[in-house]
């Protein structure tokens, strides 16, 4: 099914800056399971059967989670790898910079398309996607968790009536290529690794530079001022030594 391009139903929700999308059945939530982007997060009403619900951060949002994933720049390398400096994001994170009205517009949305989570009241998770897990041996449809530490709650969500029908009337339904689409946004974090990489060395590269040429201007000061001394002794004659005697012979001839 990874090949197949999926029908995929997109929302406006109160903020522009991000994506809203779902699936139209379990069949398609497969598709969509499977071809995800990192800066997207999962919402489903807890307990219930509902929509598989998403939202796709815009790149910037992103990036500045990213430099708490990766510091100090954002970027995976080796040495954060191996320093243990990849954080896993929390709540407090992911609240940071988006706003609050858009988990509530998230909330509406999962809520309204729950067949029994419309008529109650209903606590709503989510997740970010790269802590979806899908193993061959669950059923269409549904998923597990890496961590569960890393659910989080939207507590006893009551229905919106005013803010659901804005987000249904903005309801459109796309065809999207979901693979095409994600190798394109795996080259495109492939090509912003590169281009930082190679920042980072022509960096490190003049930094060397200025430190060689720092170098090399202090040796050549030394060198000066010690011809310069040098010259001084010669102009008192070969045999001058610059003893405190020979200071004070120089005194009493200028007095």
């Amino acid at each position: 099914f990874l090949l197949a391009s999926v029908m995929v139903l997109f929302f406006e929700c109160c903020d522009p800056r991000f994506t809203v999308y779902m699936g139209k059945d379990k069949f398609e939530n497969e598709k969509l399971i499977a071809n995800g982007f990192p800066e997207d997060l999962w919402f489903h009403v807890d307990d219930l059967s509902s929509a598989h619900v998403y939202l796709r951060l815009p790149l910037d949002l992103w990036q500045q989670l990213q430099v708490k994933m990766y510091p100090p720049e954002g970027f995976p390398t080796k040495q954060n790898k191996e320093s243990g400096g990849i954080k896993i994001l929390t709540r407090d994170d992911y609240e940071s910079v988006i706003p609050q009205q858009v988990f509530d517009d998230m909330a509406q949305l999962v809520k309204g398309n729950s067949i029994e989570g419309c008529k109650v009241q209903v606590d709503v998770c989510w997740t970010p996607f790269a802590n979806l897990r899908k193993g061959p041996d669950m059923p269409t449809g549904t998923i597990g968790f890496h961590r569960e530490h890393q659910v989080w709650h939207l507590k006893h969500v009551d229905r919106d009536r005013e803010a659901l029908k804005r987000l249904e009337k903005s309801r459109c339904e796309k065809e999207v290529d979901l693979v095409k689409e994600r190798a394109q946004r795996e080259e495109e974090e492939r090509a912003r690794i590169r281009k930082h990489n190679q920042e980072l060395k022509l960096r490190e590269k003049e930094e060397r530079k200025r430190a060689e040429e720092a170098k090399a201007l202090k040796s050549y000061a030394a060198l000066q001022t010690d011809d310069s001394l040098k010259q001084d002794n010669k102009s008192w004659g070969d045999g001058y030594q610059g003893t405190v005697e020979e200071c004070r012979e120089i005194e009493d001839d200028f007095m």
